[in-house]
């Protein structure tokens, strides 16, 4: 509990003296303090404990930091503050730090107060840099479900006729095939106003997500779209004329055969399904139109049927 409230510093250092001295000097700063005294303990550290910053001993037993710099970034999953500690005062150690990627330098024998202030300093920044992420992986989830929720109904789940308006000539464009074709197919759930009449209409909703979930079933390499009221629109991409009548006439008889259980009462639903090939000469409101007249007509032939589009 206590290392998920504060920030965490992994100090790496073959010299507990060092190590003391280092804690001493952070005593006063409200963080949790973990210790490696070798390279291989210093990974293992920075995997189990993923710290915000690394106090990184140059010198090691098994490993000089700079080769142990490498090592720690590829185990640091939380973008960890490194700061090299070290004796060497060389201005070319200083740069070859620097030039690793290390964020700070600081030299030993080391002022307290100095080593203090650089820690503190850095670990300012690594939260108000964390703080920054996290807001912005909040705005991006919330624009996710604003977007979701714009191009979806809100009762089925299905795409809704913003995508349509929006994206569905684009996809069909991604689809085109010479030897397969796109079909729109609008279906209609048949005499749905007596469902809600005789059952109610949390029974017609229910009706609607069951019909819903046998589109999508049916549906997974293409897309189906919540039409309006009792009416869905799926589109079937790259998809031979035969193919698109057996999916078709598949989902017509799983729904028909699909019993719906509502307050101890079990009724079934029909569905009429208009058939049409997409022509990009025609565009997606004159195919849907046609496909629109061709449900009509399957609803004046007796319904819970499908059948295609056919010139007047």
């Amino acid at each position: 509990m206590e290392t998920q409230k504060k920030q965490i510093v992994l100090i790496v250092d073959d010299s507990l003296l060092i190590c003391e001295q280092i804690k001493a000097a952070l005593k006063d700063t409200p963080i949790f303090i973990c210790e490696a005294h070798n390279g291989q303990e210093a990974v293992d550290m920075v995997e189990n404990y993923q710290p915000d910053l690394i106090l990184l001993d140059v010198v090691l037993p098994d490993a000089d930091g700079y080769s142990l710099f490498d090592k720690l970034k590829k185990a640091d999953k939380n973008d960890a503050v490194i700061i090299f500690l070290t004796s060497k005062d060389k201005d070319e150690d200083v740069v070859k730090g620097f030039s690793m990627g290390a964020c700070d330098y600081i030299k030993k024998p080391f002022v307290r107060g100095e080593l203090q202030s650089r820690v503190n300093a850095h670990l300012m920044i690594k939260y108000q840099k964390d703080e920054l992420n996290r807001q912005n992986q909040e705005l991006r989830t919330n624009m996710e479900k604003l977007n979701y929720m714009a191009f979806r109904d809100g009762l089925t789940g299905l795409y809704n006729r913003r995508y349509v308006v929006g994206d569905l000539a684009d996809d069909i464009r991604g689809h085109e095939k010479q030897e397969k074709k796109n079909v729109l197919i609008l279906a209609d759930i048949d005499d749905f106003k007596k469902i809600n009449d005789t059952y109610g209409h949390d029974a017609g909703d229910l009706a609607l997500v069951c019909i819903a979930n046998i589109l999508e079933g049916n549906c997974r390499q293409h897309k189906v779209v919540r039409w309006g009221g009792e009416e869905f629109l799926i589109i079937l991409f790259d998809v031979t004329e035969e193919e698109a009548f057996q999916i078709s006439e598949k989902i017509r008889t799983e729904v028909e055969m699909f019993p719906i259980f509502h307050e101890n009462v079990e009724f079934s639903c029909t569905l009429t399904l208009g058939m049409h090939i997409y022509q990009e000469s025609e565009g997606i409101e004159e195919s849907i139109n046609c496909a629109d007249k061709a449900l009509y007509r399957g609803k004046r032939s007796g319904k819970n049927c499908s059948i295609w589009y056919e010139k007047e």
